[in-house]
């Protein structure tokens, strides 16, 4: 076996494969071979392991002696030097490796064979042990078998104990009656209790029987049932049929939705490339006008020309002078003017306050029919819509001569029509809500009950709230003109509130 220091070409220690000299040559191998021959001899009568050198008569060409070669790690010279050897690198120990190696090699085969040998113990034991058992296991079953056997014995024995006594009992029977005595025997026991078993049996089969025939009926039914089930399922696919119809004009709806909302969208983006167009025409502007210079820097640029030699004429506009008095005259104008302002705020919101009171009735927008009577109506309110309500402070200014400005009042009719408005917008804002959540199948159903045509959605939806806000605010307007319908005659017993006959007596005065 080879050592760790030793080639594996050559076999021979002190260099590894990597390093033989014999590896490069044509006759390396039989070079070793004849080296490891004269190692394990003892003797060199070969000539050292090199073969002979041809004779100069046959030789074409004239032999040359092998030459030094250097290798790594190794230097190979051919002679009888270095005390023999043919390596200049030592050589020690390569004997004592291999018995190294060796006892090592005798370690792991005792290792081995200790633990094979274990094993074999192991197996052997455990067979032992199973023939243990085995031999327990058929002594129980002999056991048992016995006393079983022991068992039908003892009733067997009992059987002909019984036997011999009922025949006993039988003859003593007979002898003392003088007739014959029929006393069962166990025989008939057991042909009473197979009679009770063939009861059962035949009680069982004929529940089994009357399962059967339920089942059958069962399987009849469900086979009746399927039969039927089967014109139900083409109705079911009439149906099912016709709702792939509707879902198929569902589907048709929401496509042209979605292209009409395409055709918005491409609105939009055309509005919005106009916008951009315009946003970036501003900027430039602004940027134009941020790069214009600062009047600083054109004077500097271009400075202002000197006036002319000579005593100037001043200007009476831009050199008026203002005296106290009058500034004061102005202040004292300019705060009566901001009472006057407040003054007349608070005045009409005190008359909206008093028209919430009495419940004033608010102007129509649209063209009522006049009542048929000659007499014109006392009251206020129709006086109330032409009549200017100014501040006292006022007529104190016009009598003092000072231009103040005139306070005056919104009259009774502008609030009676904002009123109306936000009563208006109210209903128009219900409408739209209405509409908000609606198809356009249903707008479409929408405009021809209003009576329009159909254009867009938006458009549909706008136009139809507001048809049916203008029809609720008319409705409204009805009910409160139908509510105020018994008030004319109570305000006209009302003397409080009839101080003029007509209002172009109001005029007048």
């Amino acid at each position: 076996m080879a050592g760790y220091d030793t080639c594996h070409f050559c076999k021979l220690p002190g260099h590894f494969i990597r390093e033989c000299p014999f590896r490069g040559q044509p006759n390396g191998a039989e070079m070793a071979a004849r080296i490891q021959g004269s190692l394990g001899g003892g003797g060199r009568s070969d000539g050292g392991g090199l073969l002979p050198a041809p004779s100069s008569s046959n030789a074409i060409v004239p032999y040359v002696a092998p030459q030094n070669k250097g290798y790594a790690n190794s230097n190979y010279n051919g002679g009888q030097d270095n005390g023999g050897q043919r390596y200049s690198r030592p050589w020690n120990g390569g004997y004592r490796d291999r018995e190294r190696d060796r006892d090592e090699k005798i370690d792991r085969l005792y290792a081995l064979m200790s633990e094979q040998i274990e094993e074999q113990e192991k197996q052997k034991h455990e067979a032992a042990k199973l023939e243990l058992l085995q031999e327990e296991k058929k002594r129980l079953q002999a056991e048992e078998d016995k006393w079983i056997q022991a068992a039908k014995d003892r009733e067997q024995q009992e059987a002909r104990l019984g036997h011999i006594v009922r025949s006993s009992v039988k003859a003593v029977c007979e002898s003392a009656l003088g007739r014959k005595v029929d006393i069962p025997e166990d025989e008939d026991e057991e042909v009473v209790k197979l009679r009770k078993e063939e009861k059962e049996a035949l009680l069982k089969k004929k529940d089994l029987e009357s399962e059967q025939e339920r089942l059958r009926q069962e399987i009849a039914e469900l086979k009746s049932r399927q039969e039927k089930g089967k014109g139900s399922h083409d109705v079911g696919k009439e149906d099912g049929l016709l709702a792939m119809q509707l879902q198929i004009q569902e589907l048709n709806t929401i496509r042209s939705a979605l292209e009409e909302k395409n055709a918005e969208l491409s609105s939009l983006k055309t509005e919005n490339s106009y916008l951009r167009k315009e946003f970036r025409e501003l900027r430039e502007e602004v940027v134009l006008i941020r790069g214009k210079r600062d009047a600083p820097v054109v004077t500097e640029s271009s400075p202002l020309e000197e006036p002319a030699k000579g005593k100037q004429k001043a200007d009476s506009k831009s050199t008026a002078m203002y005296t106290p008095k009058d500034l004061e005259a102005l202040q004292k104008s300019y705060k009566q003017a901001l009472a006057a302002k407040e003054m007349a705020l608070r005045e009409a919101e005190m008359a909206k306050e008093r028209m919430a009171r009495m419940g004033v009735s608010r102007i129509q927008l649209t063209a009522r029919k006049a009542l048929a009577r000659k007499t014109t109506p006392r009251n206020l309110r129709t006086s109330f819509q032409a009549v200017e309500v100014g501040s006292d402070e006022e007529e104190e200014e016009q009598e003092g001569g000072l231009v103040a400005g005139k306070a005056k009042t919104r009259p009774i009719v502008e609030v009676a029509h904002d009123l109306e408005e936000t009563r208006m917008n109210k209903f128009r804002e219900v409408r739209m809500k209405e509409m908000r959540q609606a198809r356009k199948a249903d707008m479409e159903i929408a405009c021809a009950e209003e009576g329009i045509s159909y254009i867009k959605l938006d458009q549909a939806r706008t136009d139809v709230a507001e048809i049916r806000a203008r029809r609720d605010f008319d409705g409204w307007l009805k009910d409160r003109d139908r509510k105020e319908g018994s008030e004319p005659d109570k305000d006209e017993d009302d003397p409080e509130q009839s101080y003029a006959t007509s209002t172009e007596d109001v005029h007048e005065g």
